[in-house]
């Protein structure tokens, strides 16, 4: 089920529908897109970014299991109606909006003219990658394979349960690798012609200190950041599968993660 197909070949061909007229607007006057490929940790940045309340409440709003969810629980919208009910409930009182995207999806929204109100004009780009692809590609396979996204999807423990199942596969990591090196070139080319300022954040810099992370995005975007003494609320899974799984693909694909190393952003990784 992909995105131009749940936005543009259902909700477009809908009614508007009258429940959303009920619904105070939103006030949008900042948009930001955090730039990002699965497992670099954008779920961490924008739950933390959540917790502050100034700085909009970013998720995946052009991922259609996002849009799927909301259409099970809302009265059924139309694509205005889904624009103006994300765009009204996100953003934060002092106007202010994020949105969360891959590659492929936000790509995929701008060629179909999709919800350009999410990220058009941009104020800010926040590109989010992990400097360990194979450890990235290691963590995506894992949790494609168990369903576990986040340590919110499972109890303590059976985190390290599940993966345990879980066949090695280097083909499967590889994969995956791939996947993230083409988002990254493709990534690195938007961000070439991109008029909005460009705050580079990596995974391992965000896990170190999220609100060192969140507080560069308000400075960007001169928003004062109210005090957070608490701990962020979202916390990394605890497995020991993905640091052997690592391991091993190091031992036995080298070469590829030598090039990739040396190359990657500068082209596309297709097999």
């Amino acid at each position: 089920m992909g995105l131009h197909h749940v936005l543009h070949d259902r909700l477009a061909g809908r009614e508007h529908n009258s429940f959303y007229d009920r619904l105070p607007p939103g006030r949008v006057e900042t948009r930001y897109l955090i730039a990002t490929a699965g497992r670099a940790g954008s779920t961490l940045l924008c739950s933390r970014i959540g917790e502050y309340g100034v700085l909009g409440f970013p998720d995946e709003f052009l991922n259609e299991a996002f849009v799927e969810r909301l259409d099970l629980v809302f009265p059924q919208p139309n694509l205005d109606d889904f624009e103006a009910y994300v765009s009204a409930r996100f953003v934060s009182p002092n106007g202010v909006f994020g949105l969360k995207s891959d590659w492929w999806r936000f790509d995929a929204a701008r060629r179909h003219d999709l919800c350009r109100s999410f990220y058009e004009p941009l104020d800010l780009v926040v590109y989010l990658w992990r400097d360990d692809f194979v450890a990235q590609a290691v963590s995506y396979t894992l949790a494609v394979e168990t369903q576990q996204w986040h340590a919110r999807d499972a109890v303590d423990g059976d985190l390290e349960t599940a993966q345990r199942e879980v066949p090695y596969d280097g083909d499967k990591v590889e994969t995956a690798a791939r996947n993230i090196l083409n988002q990254e070139h493709m990534w690195s080319r938007f961000l070439a012609g991109c008029d909005a300022p460009v705050i580079r954040l990596s995974y391992e810099a965000l896990t170190a200190d999220p609100d060192e992370a969140v507080a560069r995005i308000g400075e960007t975007l001169g928003v004062d950041l109210p005090p957070r003494e608490a701990a962020p609320r979202m916390r990394k899974g605890r497995s020991g599968v993905g640091r052997e799984w690592r391991e091993r693909f190091a031992a036995e694909r080298g070469e590829f993660i030598r090039f990739w190393n040396e190359h990657r952003g500068t082209m596309t990784a297709s097999a």
